[in-house]
């Protein structure tokens, strides 16, 4: 059995107040995850036309190191949460890997840039939409900017396949959008924040 690396997703909505707390909240998380066994990074992205919306990564290596990682940042969250004047719970995705591809989104620079595809299928059809972010990503790979990819299931819903492609300028990006594609108003953009 092929045992899957793990990815945490957490879209949130931060205050504009709130951001001096969270940089140091971040930089405090990023301390205590560089001890787990098994945490390959952490990274934290901005949506460049909403100042307020927010995407954490979280890369490990299997579920028992995402279990480690969140044990180790628990006590830091609940002080953090305390110190925010807006709280807002995060829209939280756990993928299990199925295809990492170059840079992890963790490696990334600090200009850079992601997209990210959140697809569901028909139920029962989760394997041959996963078939199709492969080939769409492989493509994707051609693409002078492309820094790095990373796909696989939602570990909850295996219809629904996360996709995240890392870039180097917004230009790369915007290359690699097909004309007229109806899948394109599904893809969310950011700018790396931490």
């Amino acid at each position: 059995m092929r045992v899957s690396e793990i990815l945490i997703l957490a879209r949130v909505r931060l205050a504009e107040f709130d951001l001096p707390t969270i940089a140091d909240y971040y930089f405090e998380v990023g301390q205590r995850l560089a001890n787990v066994e098994g945490c390959h990074g952490i990274s934290v992205w901005r949506d460049p036309d909403n100042s307020e919306s927010f995407l954490v990564i979280y890369e490990y290596a299997d579920d028992d190191a995402a279990a480690r990682g969140l044990t180790a940042i628990a006590e830091v969250r609940v002080k953090s949460e305390s110190k925010l004047v807006e709280f807002n719970p995060a829209d939280v995705i756990r993928v299990r890997t199925h295809r990492q591809t170059d840079k992890r989104v963790s490696e990334s620079h600090r200009s850079s840039y992601l997209s990210m595809s959140v697809r569901i299928a028909d139920p029962g059809y989760g394997p041959e939409l996963l078939e199709e972010i492969g080939r769409i990503f492989d493509e994707l790979h051609l693409i002078p900017g492309c820094l790095g990819s990373v796909y696989g299931p939602n570990a909850a819903l295996e219809e629904e396949v996360v996709g995240i492609v890392t870039w180097d300028s917004e230009d790369a990006f915007i290359s690699s959008l097909p004309p007229g594609s109806k899948y394109v108003r599904q893809i969310e953009f950011y700018s790396r924040f931490f």
